[in-house]
């Protein structure tokens, strides 16, 4: 039911500079869908994504909600789901350098988080619903 592996890229500030930490998550759920829509001033993209993450996905490192993932220390050993953060199909070895717009010019399959759902429904349902464009 999670066959996939997706990267996720967090955001966060270290003194004046903007960095980025990479997070290979396996055992994903990666559901997108690419269309258009028709509007009176033209055509619009209705393209998005749904990504399910169940809590026991597989992972280097542990989750930490976003507000306590920005004030940890070191942040080497956790993860989150923040807005505008980024999620990519597939195990990604590139590290950004200037920003995360270098990712949507290199792979298809990037999802800018937009909104996180926790669905703690406790046991093996328990998973967060990301979704963004």
């Amino acid at each position: 039911m999670f066959p996939h592996t997706v990267t996720i890229y967090n955001k966060y500030k270290e003194g004046a500079a903007e960095k980025w930490q990479r997070t290979v998550l396996r055992g994903v759920l990666w559901n997108s869908n690419k269309g258009a829509v028709m509007r009176k001033t033209g055509m619009a993209s209705a393209d998005g994504l749904q990504l399910i993450i169940p809590f026991a996905v597989e992972s280097e490192r542990t989750y930490l909600k976003p507000l306590e993932f920005a004030a940890a220390a070191d942040k080497s050993a956790y993860w989150t789901l923040g807005s505008k953060d980024t999620a990519i199909l597939g195990e990604i070895d590139y590290e950004v350098i200037r920003s995360a717009s270098e990712l949507e010019k290199l792979y298809d399959d990037v999802l800018i988080i937009s909104n996180v759902d926790t669905r703690d429904f406790g046991g093996s349902m328990a998973h967060w619903e990301v979704s963004g464009k």
